[in-house]
């Protein structure tokens, strides 16, 4: 029996069972269901880990609308749009076989869900976008009382929402405080007192224009900023991993980011100069440090590593990179499997994988391949020049091999006897180390580093020393 009763609210009520009730104006006023805010949430909590992307049990998958329109391994449609009871989505949730009801032995979905999958279903089934990927729409200005103080038209939507929550703006803030925050924002650091003062005694109507020209015109403008674009370029100072040593030939790509941002480098050229500024007709200096974007990978230095098993760590590590810093996208999340929120194929994640996975690099001791960078800038397109030489050079030699190689017969020549002696690989060694040595000592570096290193010198020196000595005293070679 339905019973209808009033609300103390003043609405009426659709009392269906004890546990279940209904206002009744939302029956006759709501509006459609939207995917996005009232079904994928379902999906993602209750279905897509047998039904996802990667996997799709039975043949199921909730991720994508051709596919969740698809037929599963029962042979019955999984959502027919506009006919609930043909879609075997509603079967199976509104079951009451827990072998046949999903999710599967797990707690049922809720009435209302249920109810909430059928209008769904009966309304068309639309599927929507994820909201970030929704083109914004103009919207118009919203009215506001307090119009005298609206300086900009985006004021009008935050008084809007300021007079929906019954609350009243702040009082306008001190030429004192807003010097303060926009220097703080501006360059991280507070005003001195001098350009306090300037500033209090500027009685002109660009007073705070001129303010914050000044601290865009200031080096601590780039800094500030570089910082946080440093951090999303997971720039360090050091390799990472194990040890964590020292990576002393990244500063100048932290340079290139700082000079980008003081001299208001536009973003798009920001962003291709950092992805393939060497790939450019006439690459500068600048441009081929700018790439050290993707060479902020870690590098494990540990004995006994496997080459190409960090080589691909750093490819996985660039299209993470890449994804996240300029699309504000975890791609790394279908790595393995679906993604939960946003519409990305698995194959898609492997796609961005074979682009960047044409690298040469891998966890090295010198970070090879690696540009040589003059401390003193005026010195920089001559050492781009010198370089780019040596590398024509190299290629020119590599293809001149190969061309020898491909022309020459090789007779593989039987080895009769062999045999091996230190002795002339040990004695260059030891005046080289020592040489190092010399020089290690007079470098300007943190004591503490240094002592280390001159340390570790040390120990090499007097391990081949005692090496040498042993091979001379064979007196011949070892077999």
């Amino acid at each position: 029996m339905v019973a209808i009763s009033l609300a103390a609210a003043g609405l009426l009520w659709v009392n269906w069972s004890q546990s279940h009730a209904v206002p009744l104006f939302s029956r006759i006023f709501r509006k459609p269901v939207d995917f996005s805010r009232d079904i994928r949430p379902i999906f993602n909590q209750n279905c897509v880990a047998c039904h996802g992307g990667v996997r799709q049990k039975n043949g199921v998958s909730f991720i994508f609308r051709e596919a969740a329109l698809g037929i599963g391994k029962s042979g019955r449609p999984t959502i027919v749009p506009g006919d609930p009871d043909a879609s075997e989505l509603m079967a199976r949730a509104a079951s009451t076989d827990p072998d046949t009801r999903m999710p599967y032995h797990a707690p049922p979905l809720p009435p209302e869900q249920i109810a909430l999958l059928r209008r769904w279903i009966k309304e068309g089934a639309n599927w929507t976008d994820h909201w970030a990927f929704v083109h914004p729409k103009s919207q118009p200005l919203p009215p506001v009382r307090h119009l005298d103080l609206v300086r900009q038209p985006l004021d009008r939507f935050i008084f809007a929402r300021l007079e929906q929550e019954s609350l009243e703006p702040s009082p306008e803030a001190s030429k004192s405080e807003l010097l303060r925050r926009v220097s703080l924002d501006l360059t991280g650091l507070p005003p001195t007192t001098e350009e306090e003062a300037a500033y209090l005694s500027d009685s002109s109507p660009k007073a705070y224009e001129k303010q914050v020209d000044r601290l865009l015109a200031s080096p601590g403008y780039g800094e500030r900023w570089a910082s946080l674009w440093l951090d999303l370029a997971r720039y360090a100072d050091t390799m990472g991993y194990e040890a964590d040593r020292r990576r002393p030939g990244v500063w100048p790509y932290r340079d290139w980011v700082i000079e980008a941002f003081n001299r208001n480098l536009p973003y798009d050229q920001f962003v291709i100069t950092q992805l393939a500024g060497d790939l450019f007709p006439n690459p500068t200096f600048a441009d081929r440090i700018a790439t050290s974007f993707h060479r902020q990978t870690p590098n494990n230095q540990e004995g006994g590593t496997d080459d190409e098993e960090f080589r691909t760590i750093a490819v996985m590590d660039r299209v993470a990179t890449t994804w996240s810093v300029l699309n504000g996208l975890t791609m790394n999340c279908v790595q393995c499997h679906s993604h939960p929120y946003d519409p990305i194929r698995h194959t898609d994640y492997y796609k961005s994988l074979a682009f960047f996975n044409t690298t040469n690099d891998a966890d090295l001791d010198d970070d090879w391949p690696f540009l040589r960078v003059p401390k003193d800038k005026a010195h920089d397109a001559e050492a781009s020049e010198i370089q780019q030489e040596i590398a024509q050079l190299l290629r020119s030699r590599e293809a001149s091999d190969r061309a020898v190689e491909e022309k020459s017969t090789w007779k593989p020549l039987p080895i009769q006897a062999a045999a091996a002696n230190e002795v002339r690989a040990l004695e260059p060694s030891v005046p080289e180390l020592e040489l190092e040595l010399s020089k290690l000592k007079d470098k300007k570096m943190p004591p503490k580093a240094k002592a280390e290193a001159i340390k570790d010198l040390l120990d090499t020196l007097a391990v081949t020393k005692k090496r040498l000595a042993h091979a001379k005293a064979i007196g011949h070679p070892a077999r």
